[in-house]
């Protein structure tokens, strides 16, 4: 590992000496204030940001929460230029799920992003500040990974980047060697991918971009056909060839959409990989630079009206070092074999040869970050002595997004802002989450950063290696699946991880939910002895996730339908996990199904109430890999439409059901009073996380939003109003602290996202005006005796109320059954209004209706209501055999 030892330029001058190496700095900084003309292109100064990817767009491509967080970032930070992210042009051009992609289905999320950023701009730096903004339109090549597994599309085969790349059909997905048998992409297929390229162009123009990148850098597939010296056919072999593609796209752009529309490139100048597979590498040793064939491209480039050019090397999977100097690699990665000083002499010297050499093209230049605050004094030198025309700050602009606003309005940058080197925003991307920085924003990549972490398997099974095999194991009486903790922990740390999820789904078929939405630390986590008398309890649910994605990815969650039918149907009525978990294995029992539900989606509260945050796609992801490859005949869908008085579970039976399952949960909220329903401005919890899950999300920016109630939901709804942009958010609960029934990683959330707690409060009644909702009458309250609950009864002291002004109030104070479920549910006997079932077989009062989740139990666990599901198929399937 390399110290950091630059504190100013006389620093810079010794290590130069040292090092034998010329890269020079100077005091004033103010030359890159100046404006820069490319083409038609106007910047206000002579800063960038360069393209850093987020991995953090939606499953459409769209801009994500994240993503539009940091381009508003660097919209504000006062930069010029700012490229944007590789944005992939199809589908399976992407390097991750998360990956940017241009499309019509994502073009007005990108419209409104541009839009955002020139407004976000002018507000920061002034109206006269217009930055350039530029969309990099890429295919990742080999490098595509469009569902989390790699997929693939190479031009050539590489003897030095094909073990880098992962198995298209892993076990693991770790990196090994690219089958021999892997097809090489074909010249019919690039020449349709032209066509993708012009459309992706015309999409993002009329998003409202500046500039389009053709992007040909770090061994995506432009970049690594500029290299394919030994494919034959008309995109290898000669210059001509291996730059047809990149040429060609350039001019059907100009073609079809206009001369005048402004097309880019960030282009690799130098792999340094051997020859024949490196570009812009001596042919006799490839750690030197040979810019012959570059400077030809870039000659060619500028006759087709090109003006501006971001110049990069090396690649970031096989050298990373060449083009971004480091202080720490990431995990497994190799150390830093030069000083990294000597890689920013190196990019900063072909940069200038570049620069020197073609004058009229404004080129961009890179390599900065590694120095810290001297990046703007060595940036103001290399412009001020003609070696680059913008500079721009990749990493520096993760961890520092206003640098080039403190450059320019304050002539310095500050140490506490500046990147470190420690490379943590590579290893986000690298664990597959998204990326930002780990130390300078760590209140929002810092919690990303450990759970990427708690995804490495090598990590996990250093970790793991603490269970103690118990032979009573407390972590499992803790389950309430039941799961096998301490086998499925042994299998894994065997490798044998396909049998250690085989243990996993005996007891729970949604293992990957589970592992996301389950309160671990009070239960299996909770119950762990390392918890107790070690370090930390073994990362149960971090393993079982790991796993579930793996059979998830793999085919290992599929469900084993036979082919035999038993010639039985059975009516499941709610698509949530209990219902789902009952008919998958009602299917490997060899029964039909047929699914009712009010939502048009399977998921129930999971997905239209509980935030996305707090899943990731973990639903979607295991409820499309487990039902995947069920016929069509055995699974029957009646979704978007609920039951009621008419449509009721006599009419359903009535359609020749030989049994039944409930699993609707509870989907309504329990209200202070039904009186005050009607006022504007007073929300179920249940209706509102609905509605900010959804398009049309509750306009509360800036207003004052109270959330009543002390669970997991009301906590929700608190952390859900403030990411809307409520002004302030308050929690008003009756009970202490040690009453709230919140788990503790949820109460901690809420806390940690500002959330403003007033405990010991109890609502009286709310006030309102003209029927909108003003505030809410709250009184102090004391804690009496014990109640029902086992908690300790508030006892308000309403001599003492007072008024809170208020603006919304979302009430979660629980759920219940609807009002006429005696109507929708003839036959079934409820109790305390929750279904009574006979014992254990979750049998109801109506034959052949069973039932489970948290209309049988009250509000409760997903893996609970997993279990019930999965207990009461098993019930079913007696039922039927006797029947």
């Amino acid at each position: 590992m390399w110290e950091f030892r630059l504190s100013g330029i006389e620093d810079l001058e010794e290590m130069n000496r040292g090092l034998g190496l010329d890269v020079d700095a100077i005091e004033d900084v103010s030359v890159l204030a100046e404006p820069v003309r490319a083409g038609g292109l106007s910047m206000p100064n002579s800063l960038a940001v360069h393209p850093m990817e987020g991995c953090d767009g939606d499953s459409q491509g769209r801009p994500g929460k994240l993503t539009l967080r940091r381009y508003k970032r660097f919209a504000a930070g006062g930069a010029a230029l700012i490229w944007g992210e590789a944005t992939a042009i199809i589908s399976e051009a992407r390097a991750n799920p998360r990956q940017l992609w241009i499309n019509e289905k994502s073009k007005a999320g990108f419209a409104a992003m541009a839009e955002m950023m020139r407004q976000t701009a002018a507000e920061s730096m002034g109206p006269r500040h217009r930055p350039v903004l530029v969309m990099q339109l890429t295919h990742s090549g080999r490098y595509s990974k469009p569902a989390g597994i790699a997929q693939p599309i190479i031009p050539q085969r590489d003897p030095y980047r094909d073990p880098l790349v992962p198995q298209p059909v892993p076990d693991t997905n770790r990196a090994s060697k690219i089958p021999e048998d892997w097809p090489i992409v074909t010249d019919e297929y690039l020449d349709g991918l032209v066509d993708d390229y012009v459309e992706a162009a015309r999409t993002a123009f009329e998003s409202g971009f500046d500039a389009v990148d053709v992007k040909s850098c770090h061994g995506y597939l432009i970049s690594e056909l500029l290299a394919c010296h030994n494919r034959p056919g008309r995109y290898g072999g000669s210059f001509e060839n291996r730059t047809r593609f990149m040429l060609d796209v350039v001019d059907r752009i100009h073609d079809e959409l206009g001369a005048d529309k402004a097309v880019v490139t960030r282009l690799g100048i130098y792999d340094a990989i051997p020859y024949p597979y490196g570009w812009g590498v001596d042919k006799d040793d490839y750690r030197k630079a040979d810019l012959t064939e570059p400077m030809k491209l870039i000659e060619l480039l500028r006759q087709r009206g090109v003006r501006l050019v971001n110049a990069t090397v090396a690649n970031p999977y096989y050298n990373p070092h060449v083009g971004r100097p480091f202080n720490e690699p990431i995990v497994g990665g190799y150390e830093e074999p030069e000083h990294p000083l000597a890689g920013v002499a190196r990019m900063v010297s072909l940069t200038g040869q570049i620069q020197k050499e073609f004058p009229d093209i404004a080129i961009v230049g890179t390599g900065y970050s590694w120095l810290r605050t001297l990046f703007a004094n060595v940036a103001a030198a290399s412009k001020a002595k003609g070696l680059a025309t913008l500079i721009g700050g990749g990493r520096m602009a993760f961890a520092y997004p206003d640098f080039a606003k403190d450059i320019l309005t304050k002539g310095r940058m500050s140490a506490d802002k500046v990147c470190v080197g420690c490379s943590a925003c590579t290893q986000l991307m690298r664990d597959g989450t998204t990326a930002g920085c780990v130390v300078r924003d760590n209140e929002v990549y810092g919690p990303i950063f450990e759970r990427g972490r708690m995804g490495d398997r090598e990590n996990l099974a250093r970790l793991a290696s603490a269970c103690r095999k118990c032979q009573e194991p407390t972590c499992q009486l803790g389950c309430p699946a039941g799961v096998d903790i301490p086998k499925f922990i042994s299998l894994f740390l065997e490798g044998d991880e396909q049998v250690a999820y085989k243990v996993l789904r005996e007891a729970n078929i949604f293992p990957e939910v589970c592992a996301w939405l389950c309160p671990v630390e009070q239960q299996c986590e909770g119950g762990c002895l390392q918890r107790f008398i070690g370090d930390a309890p073994v990362p149960i649910a971090e393993i079982q996730m790991h796993l579930a994605v793996q059979a998830n990815r793999n085919g290992w969650s599929k469900l084993r339908v036979p082919e035999k039918r038993s010639g039985r149907n059975v009516a499941i009525v709610g698509a949530g996990p209990a219902g789902l978990a009952c008919a998958a294995k009602l299917l490997e029992a060899g029964h039909c199904v047929t699914i009712f539900d009010k939502s048009r989606e399977f998921g129930g509260m999971i997905e239209s109430v509980i935030p996305a945050d707090r899943q990731s796609d973990s639903l979607k992801n295991e409820i499309a890999a487990v039902f995947s490859d069920v016929p069509k005949d055995r699974m029957t869908l009646r979704l978007g439409k609920g039951l009621d008085g008419k449509f009721n579970l006599d009419a359903i039976m009535a359609e020749g059901f030989d049994a039944g399952f409930l699993g609707m949960g509870l989907a309504q909220s329990v209200s202070l009073s039904d009186e005050d329903r009607n006022i504007n401005g007073l929300w179920d919890a249940l209706g509102f996380l609905s509605a900010a899950r959804g398009p049309r999300k509750p306009d509360i920016a800036g207003k004052r939003v109270a959330a009543i109630g002390g669970g997991n939901t009301a906590m929700d709804v608190a952390v859900t109003a403030g990411e809307l942009g409520a002004k302030d958010v308050y929690l008003i609960y009756r009970r202490s602290f040690k009453e709230m029934p919140a788990w503790d990683a949820e109460r901690d959330r809420a806390m940690a996202a500002g959330v403003h707690f007033l405990i010991l409060t109890q609502p009286i009644r709310y006030n309102s005006k003209d029927g909108k909702l003003t505030g809410i009458r709250v009184c102090p309250t004391r804690l009496g005796q014990p109640d029902a609950s086992g908690r300790r009864r508030p006892e308000p002291i309403e001599s003492s109320a007072y008024n809170l002004d208020m603006d919304i109030v979302v009430e979660a104070i629980g759920q219940k059954t609807p009002k006429d479920i005696e109507q929708i549910l003839p036959g079934v006997e409820l109790e305390d209004g929750l279904i009574r079932t006979l014992g254990p077989s979750l049998a109801t009062s109506r034959a052949g209706i069973f039932a489970g989740g948290d209309l049988v139990r009250g509000a409760s666990t997903v893996v609970a209501a997993v279990a019930d599901g999965m207990r009461a198929a098993k019930e079913i399937d007696k039922f039927l055999e006797n029947r």
